[in-house]
């Protein structure tokens, strides 16, 4: 019996120290090992097999956000939100697709959004969990940022195919990295005290174009359930500040770093060894542009086209669909509304558009 425990523990003791580790960063993403072991801080995690983006057109939102693909900072450049008539409409969960999933289960909330007693801002919910409480995407989408963040502690942020983004901090594991495509209610860590929190809580945030605003306008926690399916924001929901004011935000966020830029070069991936620094990153520093292409660079795919025809000296603009549009990514797109579309084209269904068909937008 002995020499089978001892035979036991030095297989256990040998395949540990074969085990392939692969450091998780900004500029670096384990593509092909999928379940190597990884140090994010202090802390040892294994990397879930999720898929990774390859290209930048698989970026949710990509042009919305006018190409910012931060991997180091929840907030470091000012957008302007796309308001209509002093309102943003977000369409939430489309048909059977993105459904919506609570972040985590929770005994109470802990602190609201909004001004604090101490005069400060909290610029999310806090939800108090038991330890290790596993933590979900709330929709589809894409992990834009996965760190240590300061007082957040461990956080994950993804961006969500509508351009909303989940901000999910004070996370004791991470179980994800930048460029992993995710599916709503998919793990991606569990609920700990790092950061500036005693308790063991997630702080969670809903922001869109790098803004915040109150989660419960999304979310009813009472009934674990989004709200409404089509929800309206106003100027006013939002808290913007400038960059370098900190506002004594709690948790409050360290000074934003050099945001890095997405290039449009698909990364060389191989399925027997991890790739090297330079073929696996995605995410690298913004580099002058060559002046012609070089037959290496893959083409992107051919963006839609827009056609202005003057009908009795009204400018009608016109949209030719593409794969996977919707009229609602398309009202962004044109800074007008779907109901206008609807009326625009006499339709009456607004998932009843296909590939290719050619509607009117303006």
């Amino acid at each position: 019996m002995r020499k089978l425990s001892i035979l036991f523990l030095a297989i256990v003791v040998s395949s540990v120290m074969t085990a392939q580790t692969i450091d998780v960063t900004a500029y670096s993403q384990n593509i092909a090992l999928k379940e190597s072991q990884n140090k994010h801080g202090d802390m040892i995690y294994q990397i879930a097999a999720y898929p990774y983006i390859s290209e930048t057109y698989e970026i949710p939102a990509y042009g919305l956000y006018q190409k910012y693909w931060d991997t180091l900072n929840i907030r470091s450049k000012i957008l302007e939100i796309p308001f209509s008539n002093d309102r943003l409409m977000l369409m939430l969960v489309q048909d059977a697709n993105n459904p919506f999933v609570m972040p985590c289960q929770f005994e109470k909330i802990k602190t609201a959004y909004g001004e604090s007693k101490s005069g400060g801002f909290h610029p999310g919910i806090d939800l108090k969990t038991e330890p290790q409480t596993l933590v979900k995407s709330c929709f589809d989408g894409v992990v834009r940022m996965s760190r240590n963040y300061g007082d957040y502690g461990f956080t994950v942020v993804v961006r969500h195919y509508n351009g909303l983004e989940t901000v999910y901090a004070h996370l004791d594991k991470i179980c994800v990295a930048p460029g992993q495509i995710l599916k709503s209610g998919q793990v991606i860590g569990q609920t700990g005290t790092t950061g500036n929190t005693k308790e063991c809580i997630l702080h969670f945030e809903t922001r869109f174009m790098n803004e915040y605003f109150d989660p419960e306008l999304v979310i009813d926690f009472e009934e674990e359930d989004i709200l409404q399916n089509n929800m309206a924001l106003m100027s006013r929901d939002f808290n913007i500040i400038s960059l370098d004011e900190t506002g004594n935000w709690k948790p409050s966020a360290p000074k934003p770093q050099p945001q890095p830029v997405v290039h449009d070069v698909k990364p060389d991936i191989k399925q027997e060894a991890a790739p090297s620094k330079e073929k696996s990153q995605l995410v690298t520093e913004e580099k002058p542009k060559p002046k012609e292409e070089t037959s290496t660079t893959p083409q992107q795919p051919q963006r839609p086209q827009t056609e202005v025809i003057t009908e009795d000296e009204t400018a009608a603009v016109y949209h030719t669909v593409a794969a996977g549009e919707n009229l609602y990514r398309i009202s962004l797109k044109y800074n007008t509304t779907v109901d206008k579309i609807l009326k625009l084209n006499n339709l009456k269904n607004a998932d009843k558009i296909i590939e290719g068909q050619k509607i009117r937008v303006k």
